[in-house]
């Protein structure tokens, strides 16, 4: 008899991260998640006037952290 191996909740969010790290990411795509990133933030305020800018500083460093920890993450060992 023939034990599986059990499967692990993070198996999928491993296996893009893994993805996202050996596909080098494009400056274009980069913005791109920054541009969608700013809009949600932005739609959560109501599009309240003359805070785009802030948006778009914030959105920038969050998607640089999640950049930067699926890194991190990736290249730490996976069973």
């Amino acid at each position: 008899m023939t034990k599986k191996k059990p499967v692990r909740k993070n198996s999928t969010k491993q296996k893009v991260l893994q993805e996202l790290t050996n596909t080098p990411l494009t400056l274009e795509e980069r913005s791109q998640m920054i541009a969608e990133t700013a809009y949600f933030r932005a739609e959560q305020r109501g599009f309240y006037p003359d805070e785009h800018e802030q948006d778009w500083f914030e959105a920038e460093k969050l998607v640089d952290s999640m950049l930067s920890r699926g890194m991190s993450e990736s290249t730490e060992s996976v069973d």
